[in-house]
């Protein structure tokens, strides 16, 4: 049964990848937005689905080892192993002004998630404290961000009989990203369920699966959501998947799981853990804004780092 659940969980998240990102670029040249901002709106909450999910059902269960071990680990996944696997495959051009928008907002939203668990507990408050913040990244990378390049006023007016066509096609597109992210999340459990299963089989403690096994199993979405889009050269879709994935994971899983009810946060993740997600995400953005892309020999020592940190937990 372990074996059949991780079979068919790969087999639905390669399925669900591969059509989340052919039709959410797709998606986004017909609505006149760029790759990144699609990749760190739609794509990476949507590929996110299955962190919440695991995460309402532990904090239900009073499992907050695995809530926190989840979103921490899962943006450690996110940042050391997606994007390296992503980098490996093909290096990501980082687009202009990244750092100053969606890398400064991603450490932004790490600061404000670590300092919340100082306390040792993510409260209803900080709970509405991170919600707020989610609104305002969402709003701000919809609003202000900067759109792809728009068609003028003669091609508006000859494209203007295709109106019905192209509103169909948007239609299109959004029922494959909804069935895509439906393949990915059922995926995403079988995946789950089949590497809890064989974790406990070797006696690993609940904290480290957290941190691991239930962390790379709700993380798969972005993992091969991310290299599908490495392949096809979608460096927005890929990177804009990894951060945006991540900002969901603190402040809307981290939120809407605190309004639930209140997590205990264990000191080793403050220790350790977090200390580990916030030098990973300054140093991708650092090396972004200096080399202005992410090549094969960075993506070897991210991932290498992220091996080192996993060896670390045993």
């Amino acid at each position: 049964m372990i074996a059949i659940n991780l079979l068919a969980g790969l087999g639905l998240l390669f399925l669900g990848g591969h059509y989340l990102v052919q039709h959410a670029v797709l998606l986004a040249g017909k609505l006149g937005v760029t790759p990144l901002v699609i990749g760190m709106t739609i794509v990476a909450f949507g590929t996110s689905a299955p962190e919440l999910v695991v995460s309402l059902g532990a904090i239900l269960t009073a499992h907050d080892d695995i809530v926190i071990g989840n979103i921490v680990g899962g943006n450690i996944v996110n940042i050391l192993l997606v994007l390296s696997l992503s980098v490996l495959i093909f290096p990501i051009v980082v687009p202009r002004n990244f750092t100053r928008r969606e890398g400064v907002s991603v450490i932004a939203a790490t600061l404000l998630f670590m300092a919340l668990c100082l306390d040792g507990t993510v409260s209803f408050l900080d709970g509405l404290i991170l919600l707020v913040g989610l609104g305002s990244f969402i709003a701000a990378t919809v609003l202000l961000f900067p759109n792809a390049e728009r068609q003028t006023p003669e091609d508006q007016e000859s494209d203007r009989h295709e109106e019905v066509v192209v509103g169909t096609g948007i239609r299109r597109h959004i029922l494959w990203i909804v069935g895509a992210l439906a393949a990915l999340a059922i995926g995403s459990q079988l995946f789950v369920d089949g590497a809890v299963d064989l974790s406990r089989l070797l006696g690993v403690s609940e904290a480290v699966i957290g941190l691991t096994v239930v962390a790379v199993g709700t993380a798969a979405p972005e993992i091969v959501t991310a290299t599908i889009a490495a392949w096809r050269r979608q460096s927005g879709v890929a990177i804009g998947n990894v951060l945006g994935s991540n900002m969901f994971n603190m402040l809307g899983i981290g939120g809407i799981t605190a309004l639930v009810s209140p997590i205990a946060v264990h000191p080793h993740f403050l220790r350790i853990d977090f200390v580990v997600l916030l030098a990973a995400t300054i140093g991708v953005v650092v090396i972004g804004y200096g080399a202005r892309s992410l090549g094969r020999v960075t993506g070897g020592l991210m991932l290498a780092a992220y091996a080192g940190y996993t060896a670390s937990l045993f």
